[in-house]
């Protein structure tokens, strides 16, 4: 248990120091002084500033105590634009997006793969009792099938939050899903005809390449910028050369990059598709963990002609089990609830009442600035970690939001190799090549930083990175 204590003492200490919180140069309390504090022993205190130190957190002065120093480790570049070649592909999608998921599940292993939020949140035991009291208090059985455009109630919650994203809409306007993947298929099926084109980014999220080809769709990738999102240059190009039906985007934070669009961006692309007549399927998961110091606003925002058709969940907020989300349909409202009617007839109920319930109390937003800070927390503690056990060629996204980071290794260093080494070691990633259809992102691959960090966690990411420096080494494999 003293182990534990003084590693939990030192990672609250270091993220002060990181968040500023605690200044450089300042002085920390004394041994003393911080044991009678945080309520633990003199030797925990003395092992905590001495992991401190050994991390440069911290330095010793003779005589005065110890003092919070800004760390000299150089911080790893962003990664490289992808240059994709911008050319329909027939979307098909690996056997290894399914060895990622079923492995996913493997309680015996520490995993970085699954892009879920974090359960360590007193928002699950609200969830609960939310269940508990909607189950008894409301009816949810023997009312037959529920009208297909969902809960009322549930939609005018969603309209309400929708004003913090810049997106004014009625309830009416609104049609609930089983999750946002659900609700972006809903829209292909609406928008789109086997053997059509769509337009996606690069590197997409997998989960979209699987709804494309399950639909019979083609694709063109169009390259992401790590920091600014989708090449609108590259998109417009795209849009000259080939019929595109329908546009596919992670607005804010983006899956896997992290990345966001900026607000002049997302008003020139809303320009580009009213000039091209092409509507856009906007994923705005994971807009509400955003880590500065307001919401950045939807590209449904800019949008006055209906072109944008906005999905989203509650998947990455709050829990996934939950299988509640949306779709602000636009001018394709009816084209949708269609869809809806026909492949769901209706959505259950009791997640929607309780899903409606959190969303109207306090204990949501205060829920989300609980769960922003936390994560900002934990992806800087990954970037230093990074930092500090892989090579200094590696590249990392820097993500403002969300809870997935991009590593881009060297060339040489292949990442699907580097998963299956990693996973029969019982440490999960999620290789790059599954976020693209021309398997052009072999030498990358995407961390979740959602859980908070153990010292088994942060050994983890140590072994990985000890096993790309071999990789990167002259023997060029990996040391079983």
């Amino acid at each position: 248990m003293e182990t534990s204590l003084y590693n939990q003492l030192a990672e609250k200490l270091a993220d002060h120091i990181r968040s500023g919180a605690i200044a450089t140069g300042e002085r920390l309390p004394s041994i003393r002084q911080l044991a009678k504090r945080e309520g633990v022993s003199i030797s925990t205190v003395m092992s905590a500033y001495s992991i401190l130190e050994e991390q440069g957190w911290v330095e010793v002065r003779p005589k005065s105590g110890y003092y919070a120093i800004k760390q000299a480790r150089p911080s790893l570049a962003i990664p490289s634009i992808a240059h994709t070649e911008a050319r329909p592909i027939v979307a098909t999608t690996s056997q290894l997006v399914m060895d990622v998921q079923r492995n996913g599940f493997r309680s015996n292993a520490i995993n970085f793969s699954r892009a879920t939020p974090a359960n360590d949140f007193p928002i699950a035991k609200h969830l609960q009792q939310s269940y508990t009291r909607q189950a008894r208090t409301r009816q949810h059985l023997g009312v037959g099938y529920t009208v297909p455009e969902g809960s009322e109630e549930l939609r005018q919650q969603i309209a309400r939050h929708a004003i913090d994203a810049g997106v004014a809409v009625s309830p009416d306007s609104i049609v609930t899903s089983i999750g946002s993947l659900n609700a972006m298929g809903l829209c292909l099926q609406a928008l789109t005809q086997p053997g059509d084109v769509v337009a996606v980014e690069s590197p997409c999220y997998y989960g979209i390449l699987q709804l494309i080809e399950s639909y019979g769709l083609r694709a063109v990738e169009i390259p992401v910028h790590p920091e600014t999102g989708m090449s609108l240059e590259a998109l417009k190009l795209a849009l000259e050369q080939w019929p595109i039906a329908a546009i596919i985007t992670v607005s804010n934070f983006s899956n896997p990059l992290g990345c966001s669009i900026p607000e002049d961006r997302k008003r020139a692309l809303v320009d580009i598709l009213e000039h091209y007549e092409v509507p856009l399927i906007e994923d705005d998961i994971y807009g509400d963990l955003y880590f500065g110091e307001r919401r950045p606003k939807a590209i449904k925002a800019f949008d006055t002609q209906g072109w944008v058709l906005l999905c989203s969940s509650v998947s990455k907020t709050i829990d996934p089990q939950m299988r509640v989300g949306w779709v602000m349909a636009g001018r394709y409202y009816e084209d949708i609830l269609y869809r809806k009617f026909v492949n769901l007839v209706a959505t259950p109920l009791l997640p929607q009442l309780a899903c409606a319930d959190i969303l109207s109390q306090g204990i949501y937003e205060r829920h989300l600035r609980q769960a922003r800070e936390a994560y900002r927390q934990r992806y800087e503690r990954l970037a230093d970690l990074a930092s500090e056990h892989f090579p200094s060629a590696t590249k990392i996204s820097r993500p403002q939001g969300g809870i997935g980071a991009w590593f881009e290794l060297p060339a040489s260093v292949n990442a699907t190799e580097l998963y299956h080494h990693a996973k029969d070691q019982d440490v999960l990633i999620a290789p790059g090549e599954m976020f693209s259809l021309n398997k052009q992102f072999r030498h990358c691959f995407r961390l979740s930083y959602a859980y908070r960090w153990t010292p088994e966690r942060e050994d983890a990411i140590r072994r990985l990175g000890e096993w790309v420096t071999q990789r990167v080494s002259p023997t060029n494999t990996f040391d079983q």
